[in-house]
Protein backbone atom coordinates (compact mmCIF):
# COMPACT_ATOMS: atom_id res chain seq x y z
CA UNK A 1 0.00 0.00 0.00
CA UNK A 2 2.88 2.33 0.79
CA UNK A 3 4.43 1.19 -2.54
CA UNK A 4 1.27 2.23 -4.03
CA UNK A 5 1.06 6.17 -2.65
CA UNK A 6 4.65 6.18 -3.48
CA UNK A 7 3.79 5.69 -7.18
CA UNK A 8 0.96 8.79 -6.31
CA UNK A 9 3.10 11.24 -4.94
CA UNK A 10 5.08 11.01 -8.49
CA UNK A 11 2.19 12.86 -10.01
CA UNK A 12 2.62 16.27 -9.22
CA UNK A 13 6.35 16.33 -9.53
CA UNK A 14 5.76 14.42 -13.02
CA UNK A 15 3.37 17.64 -13.64
CA UNK A 16 5.61 20.01 -13.12
CA UNK A 17 8.27 18.62 -15.62
CA UNK A 18 5.37 18.26 -18.46
CA UNK A 19 4.06 20.96 -20.73
CA UNK A 20 3.27 24.48 -18.99
CA UNK A 21 -0.39 24.27 -21.50
CA UNK A 22 -1.85 20.99 -20.26
CA UNK A 23 -4.92 20.89 -19.39
CA UNK A 24 -6.08 18.83 -15.90
CA UNK A 25 -8.81 17.11 -17.21
CA UNK A 26 -7.48 15.86 -20.20
CA UNK A 27 -4.38 14.58 -18.35
CA UNK A 28 -6.59 12.97 -15.89
CA UNK A 29 -8.85 10.97 -18.88
CA UNK A 30 -5.52 10.10 -20.65
CA UNK A 31 -3.65 8.52 -17.96
CA UNK A 32 -7.01 6.56 -16.90
CA UNK A 33 -6.84 5.25 -20.41
CA UNK A 34 -3.37 4.29 -20.54
CA UNK A 35 -3.31 2.99 -17.04
CA UNK A 36 -6.41 1.02 -18.05
CA UNK A 37 -4.74 -0.23 -21.16
CA UNK A 38 -1.41 -1.02 -19.24
CA UNK A 39 -3.67 -3.19 -16.36
CA UNK A 40 -5.27 -5.08 -19.52
CA UNK A 41 -2.31 -5.99 -20.97
CA UNK A 42 -0.65 -7.08 -17.07
CA UNK A 43 -3.78 -9.38 -16.54
CA UNK A 44 -3.46 -10.99 -19.66
CA UNK A 45 0.04 -12.03 -19.00
CA UNK A 46 -0.50 -13.17 -15.55
CA UNK A 47 -3.66 -15.06 -16.83
CA UNK A 48 -1.26 -17.23 -18.26
CA UNK A 49 1.51 -17.30 -15.97
CA UNK A 50 -1.40 -18.23 -13.28
CA UNK A 51 -3.54 -21.58 -12.62
CA UNK A 52 -6.90 -20.79 -13.27
CA UNK A 53 -9.00 -19.97 -10.09
CA UNK A 54 -12.49 -19.58 -9.31
CA UNK A 55 -13.91 -16.71 -8.11
CA UNK A 56 -17.18 -15.23 -6.26
CA UNK A 57 -19.87 -13.54 -8.59
CA UNK A 58 -20.31 -9.42 -8.09
CA UNK A 59 -22.55 -7.62 -8.23
CA UNK A 60 -22.66 -5.37 -11.04
CA UNK A 61 -23.46 -2.36 -9.32
CA UNK A 62 -20.20 -2.52 -7.38
CA UNK A 63 -18.35 -2.50 -10.66
CA UNK A 64 -20.01 0.70 -11.74
CA UNK A 65 -19.53 2.11 -8.02
CA UNK A 66 -15.42 1.38 -8.39
CA UNK A 67 -15.03 2.81 -11.89
CA UNK A 68 -17.65 5.81 -10.88
CA UNK A 69 -15.68 6.87 -8.00
CA UNK A 70 -12.16 6.30 -9.49
CA UNK A 71 -13.66 8.45 -12.43
CA UNK A 72 -14.58 11.00 -9.99
CA UNK A 73 -11.58 10.78 -8.06
CA UNK A 74 -9.36 11.15 -11.24
CA UNK A 75 -11.34 14.39 -12.91
CA UNK A 76 -12.49 16.20 -9.53
CA UNK A 77 -8.68 16.26 -7.92
CA UNK A 78 -6.87 17.64 -11.10
CA UNK A 79 -9.66 20.40 -11.38
CA UNK A 80 -10.00 21.14 -7.85
CA UNK A 81 -5.95 21.38 -7.55
CA UNK A 82 -6.33 23.31 -11.05
CA UNK A 83 -9.28 26.12 -9.10
CA UNK A 84 -7.79 26.29 -5.46
CA UNK A 85 -4.26 25.41 -5.83
CA UNK A 86 -2.22 22.26 -5.01
CA UNK A 87 -1.80 22.99 -1.14
CA UNK A 88 -5.49 23.59 -0.31
CA UNK A 89 -6.86 20.98 -2.95
CA UNK A 90 -4.67 17.97 -1.87
CA UNK A 91 -5.65 18.20 2.03
CA UNK A 92 -9.19 18.55 1.02
CA UNK A 93 -9.39 15.22 -1.29
CA UNK A 94 -6.75 13.10 0.84
CA UNK A 95 -7.55 14.50 3.91
CA UNK A 96 -11.47 13.77 3.61
CA UNK A 97 -11.26 10.22 1.82
CA UNK A 98 -10.69 8.42 5.13
CA UNK A 99 -13.44 10.62 6.59
CA UNK A 100 -15.74 9.17 3.92
CA UNK A 101 -14.01 5.80 3.90
CA UNK A 102 -15.59 5.49 7.35
CA UNK A 103 -18.65 6.53 6.82
CA UNK A 104 -19.03 4.29 4.19
CA UNK A 105 -18.14 1.61 5.62
CA UNK A 106 -20.20 2.23 8.27
CA UNK A 107 -23.11 2.62 6.10
CA UNK A 108 -22.90 -0.11 3.59
CA UNK A 109 -20.96 -2.18 5.24
CA UNK A 110 -21.68 -1.67 9.20
CA UNK A 111 -18.09 -2.18 9.96
CA UNK A 112 -16.88 0.40 12.90
CA UNK A 113 -13.33 1.98 12.03
CA UNK A 114 -11.31 0.94 15.45
CA UNK A 115 -10.03 3.57 17.78
CA UNK A 116 -6.93 3.01 16.71
CA UNK A 117 -7.52 3.86 13.04
CA UNK A 118 -9.32 6.76 14.07
CA UNK A 119 -6.67 8.36 16.43
CA UNK A 120 -3.43 7.38 13.36
CA UNK A 121 -6.21 9.15 11.01
CA UNK A 122 -6.83 12.78 12.99
CA UNK A 123 -2.94 12.90 13.15
CA UNK A 124 -1.95 12.04 10.14
CA UNK A 125 -4.79 14.64 8.86
CA UNK A 126 -3.18 17.29 11.38
CA UNK A 127 0.55 16.33 9.95
CA UNK A 128 -0.68 16.64 6.15
CA UNK A 129 -2.28 19.95 6.74
CA UNK A 130 0.71 21.33 8.42
CA UNK A 131 2.80 19.75 5.69
CA UNK A 132 0.71 20.61 2.70
CA UNK A 133 0.00 24.18 4.16
CA UNK A 134 3.54 24.58 4.49
CA UNK A 135 3.79 26.20 0.60
CA UNK A 136 2.90 29.51 -1.08
CA UNK A 137 -0.26 28.51 -3.18
CA UNK A 138 -2.72 28.38 -0.27
CA UNK A 139 -5.91 30.17 -1.92
CA UNK A 140 -9.54 29.38 -0.77
CA UNK A 141 -12.18 28.97 -3.50
CA UNK A 142 -15.29 27.46 -3.00
CA UNK A 143 -15.92 25.85 -6.19
CA UNK A 144 -12.13 24.14 -5.90
CA UNK A 145 -12.24 23.15 -2.25
CA UNK A 146 -16.23 21.48 -3.63
CA UNK A 147 -14.13 19.76 -6.09
CA UNK A 148 -11.41 18.38 -3.88
CA UNK A 149 -14.05 17.25 -1.43
CA UNK A 150 -15.52 15.30 -4.07
CA UNK A 151 -12.82 13.76 -5.21
CA UNK A 152 -12.28 12.28 -1.81
CA UNK A 153 -15.60 10.68 -1.82
CA UNK A 154 -15.21 9.44 -5.35
CA UNK A 155 -11.59 7.83 -3.77
CA UNK A 156 -13.06 6.35 -1.32
CA UNK A 157 -16.21 5.20 -3.16
CA UNK A 158 -13.68 3.06 -5.34
CA UNK A 159 -11.86 1.96 -1.77
CA UNK A 160 -15.17 0.34 -0.27
CA UNK A 161 -16.63 -0.93 -3.91
CA UNK A 162 -12.97 -2.57 -4.81
CA UNK A 163 -12.88 -4.59 -1.12
CA UNK A 164 -15.89 -6.58 -2.41
CA UNK A 165 -14.01 -6.83 -5.94
CA UNK A 166 -10.99 -7.99 -4.75
CA UNK A 167 -12.76 -10.13 -1.63
CA UNK A 168 -14.57 -12.12 -4.36
CA UNK A 169 -10.60 -13.85 -4.85
CA UNK A 170 -10.30 -12.39 -8.71
CA UNK A 171 -6.52 -11.26 -8.80
CA UNK A 172 -5.92 -8.00 -8.44
CA UNK A 173 -4.80 -6.63 -12.04
CA UNK A 174 -7.70 -8.21 -13.55
CA UNK A 175 -10.38 -6.42 -10.99
CA UNK A 176 -8.17 -3.48 -11.39
CA UNK A 177 -8.11 -3.40 -15.42
CA UNK A 178 -11.59 -3.75 -15.24
CA UNK A 179 -12.32 -1.21 -12.88
CA UNK A 180 -10.27 1.10 -15.15
CA UNK A 181 -12.00 0.15 -18.60
CA UNK A 182 -14.94 1.38 -16.86
CA UNK A 183 -13.93 4.80 -15.04
CA UNK A 184 -11.93 5.12 -18.69
CA UNK A 185 -14.79 4.94 -20.65
CA UNK A 186 -17.16 7.48 -18.47
CA UNK A 187 -13.86 9.80 -18.71
CA UNK A 188 -13.10 9.62 -22.65
CA UNK A 189 -15.80 12.16 -23.60
CA UNK A 190 -14.64 14.82 -21.89
CA UNK A 191 -11.85 14.93 -24.71
CA UNK A 192 -13.56 16.37 -26.85
CA UNK A 193 -14.25 19.38 -24.77
CA UNK A 194 -10.55 19.99 -23.55
CA UNK A 195 -7.72 21.50 -25.82
CA UNK A 196 -4.98 18.40 -26.00
CA UNK A 197 -2.19 20.49 -28.37
CA UNK A 198 -0.12 19.92 -25.32
CA UNK A 199 -0.14 16.04 -26.65
CA UNK A 200 1.78 16.94 -28.97
CA UNK A 201 4.83 17.48 -27.56
CA UNK A 202 7.33 15.44 -26.53
CA UNK A 203 7.10 16.16 -22.89
CA UNK A 204 3.27 15.50 -22.90
CA UNK A 205 3.34 12.16 -24.01
CA UNK A 206 5.90 10.99 -21.79
CA UNK A 207 3.96 12.36 -19.01
CA UNK A 208 0.61 10.89 -20.06
CA UNK A 209 2.51 7.21 -20.48
CA UNK A 210 4.38 7.70 -16.94
CA UNK A 211 1.23 8.42 -15.04
CA UNK A 212 -0.71 6.01 -16.88
CA UNK A 213 1.49 3.46 -16.38
CA UNK A 214 3.05 4.24 -12.50
CA UNK A 215 0.33 6.29 -11.51
CA UNK A 216 -2.38 3.84 -12.34
CA UNK A 217 -0.89 0.63 -13.36
CA UNK A 218 1.55 -0.34 -10.90
CA UNK A 219 0.13 2.01 -8.19
CA UNK A 220 -3.35 0.76 -8.29
CA UNK A 221 -2.28 -2.67 -8.67
CA UNK A 222 -0.56 -3.18 -5.60
CA UNK A 223 -3.45 -1.20 -3.94
CA UNK A 224 -5.51 -3.91 -4.76
CA UNK A 225 -2.90 -6.66 -3.48
CA UNK A 226 -2.74 -4.45 -0.27
CA UNK A 227 -6.28 -4.08 -0.38
CA UNK A 228 -6.87 -8.09 0.31
CA UNK A 229 -5.57 -7.82 3.77
CA UNK A 230 -6.47 -4.49 5.00
CA UNK A 231 -9.77 -2.41 5.64
CA UNK A 232 -10.44 -0.14 3.05
CA UNK A 233 -10.69 2.54 6.04
CA UNK A 234 -6.53 1.65 6.93
CA UNK A 235 -5.75 1.65 3.21
CA UNK A 236 -6.48 5.06 2.68
CA UNK A 237 -5.25 6.26 5.55
CA UNK A 238 -1.90 4.73 4.56
CA UNK A 239 -1.75 7.00 1.52
CA UNK A 240 -1.92 10.41 3.30
CA UNK A 241 2.14 9.26 3.11
CA UNK A 242 1.27 10.83 -0.54
CA UNK A 243 2.30 14.53 0.52
CA UNK A 244 5.38 13.05 2.39
CA UNK A 245 6.55 10.98 -0.73
CA UNK A 246 5.72 14.34 -3.22
CA UNK A 247 7.52 16.47 -0.37
CA UNK A 248 10.52 14.82 -0.74
CA UNK A 249 10.44 14.15 -4.37
CA UNK A 250 10.37 18.27 -4.87
CA UNK A 251 12.66 18.92 -2.88
CA UNK A 252 15.32 16.32 -4.86
CA UNK A 253 13.92 17.09 -8.11
CA UNK A 254 12.23 20.30 -8.20
CA UNK A 255 14.37 21.84 -5.71
CA UNK A 256 11.32 22.77 -3.64
CA UNK A 257 12.87 23.43 -0.26
CA UNK A 258 11.01 22.16 2.41
CA UNK A 259 10.19 24.90 5.54
CA UNK A 260 11.04 23.47 9.15
CA UNK A 261 7.29 23.03 9.55
CA UNK A 262 6.60 21.29 6.36
CA UNK A 263 9.60 18.25 7.71
CA UNK A 264 7.16 18.92 11.14
CA UNK A 265 4.53 17.52 9.02
CA UNK A 266 6.49 15.03 7.87
CA UNK A 267 7.23 13.78 10.85
CA UNK A 268 3.95 13.61 12.49
CA UNK A 269 2.41 12.07 9.40
CA UNK A 270 5.48 9.23 9.73
CA UNK A 271 4.32 8.81 13.72
CA UNK A 272 1.19 8.67 12.60
CA UNK A 273 1.48 5.70 10.01
CA UNK A 274 3.62 3.97 12.47
CA UNK A 275 1.47 4.07 15.02
CA UNK A 276 -1.51 2.38 13.10
CA UNK A 277 0.95 -0.25 11.87
CA UNK A 278 0.81 -1.15 15.64
CA UNK A 279 -1.02 -4.46 16.36
CA UNK A 280 -4.07 -4.04 17.68
CA UNK A 281 -4.35 -4.49 21.96
CA UNK A 282 -7.79 -6.48 21.15
CA UNK A 283 -4.76 -8.82 19.25
CA UNK A 284 -1.81 -9.16 21.53
CA UNK A 285 -1.61 -12.10 23.65
CA UNK A 286 0.15 -12.08 27.17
Amino acid sequence: MVFAAVCFATTGTSQELGPDNLSPLGVATMRTIIGAAFLIVVAAIMRNKQPRTEYKPVAPWLWLAAGLGMALFAAAFFAGVRSTGIAIGTVFALASAPLFTGVISVVIQKVRPTRQWLIATVVAIIGMSVLVLAGNDAQLNGGGIGLALLAGFGYALFAVASKSLVASGMPSEQSMARVFVIAAVMLTPTLFFVDLEWLTQPSGIVLVVWLGVVSVGLAYWAYATGLRTLAPSETTMLTLVEPVVATVLGAVILDHRPTAWAWFGIVVVIGALAYESRPSQKNVRH
